[in-house]
């Protein structure tokens, strides 16, 4: 009898055993910053503060972007929407405060609207960490872990990246800052998607 239920045991946990989710294999793929620089089509979420002389805001951050469009939606920590940022070709559309704006600059309407600023032209490039650049240092990973960014409209910005993770065989942004000469930004990046 007590065969049978040690038989039954172990039958049991082997399939519990199958039905375990079988973990991705630590890897980093040797070309990785130019197949992440190619992934044009992800989801970000995390945290973003701004914090300037006069003021510090915090919000939660959902960013998703694909060739065409890009979406940025921040959302306090009670899960209202503060604002959402949609950019295309054509240009950028901003709904705040029950209102819809438009500009052709992302940047200049955000800024013009909220009084924060964000370098968003080329975006992606920055937040994924896949510049390449000689204003720019590396770790011995090849990530970044410093760069001097210069806005298309004229603003220079140093970003800081302090921490990485691996996620799909690339090294991928957790931590990063950006700073000018009024205003720096917190970047804690939580759920990275690429498709």
């Amino acid at each position: 009898m007590i065969k049978q239920y040690l038989i039954l045991f172990m039958f049991f946990l082997f399939i519990g055993g199958c039905a375990q989710k079988i973990s991705t294999v630590d890897y980093i793929y040797p070309d990785w910053k130019s197949r992440l620089e190619q992934q044009a089509q992800w989801q970000v979420q995390g945290k973003m503060a701004f914090i300037s002389t006069e003021q510090r805001q915090s919000a939660n951050l959902n960013w998703q972007h694909d060739e065409q469009y890009s979406d940025m939606v921040l959302t306090s920590f009670i899960g209202t929407r503060i604002l959402s940022l949609k950019q295309n070709a054509q240009g950028a559309e901003l709904e705040y405060d029950d209102n819809v704006y438009t500009d052709r600059d992302a940047s200049m309407l955000l800024y013009r609207l909220t009084g924060f600023s964000i370098p968003l032209d080329n975006a992606a490039k920055w937040l994924k960490g896949t510049v390449e650049s000689d204003q720019a240092s590396y770790d011995e990973q090849g990530r970044l872990k410093s760069l001097i960014w210069q806005a298309h409209n004229g603003q220079q910005w140093q970003i800081t990246y302090s921490d990485f993770i691996k996620q799909d065989g690339y090294w991928l942004p957790v931590k990063l800052s950006l700073k000018n000469n009024k205003i720096r930004i917190k970047i804690q990046l939580n759920d990275w998607q690429l498709n």
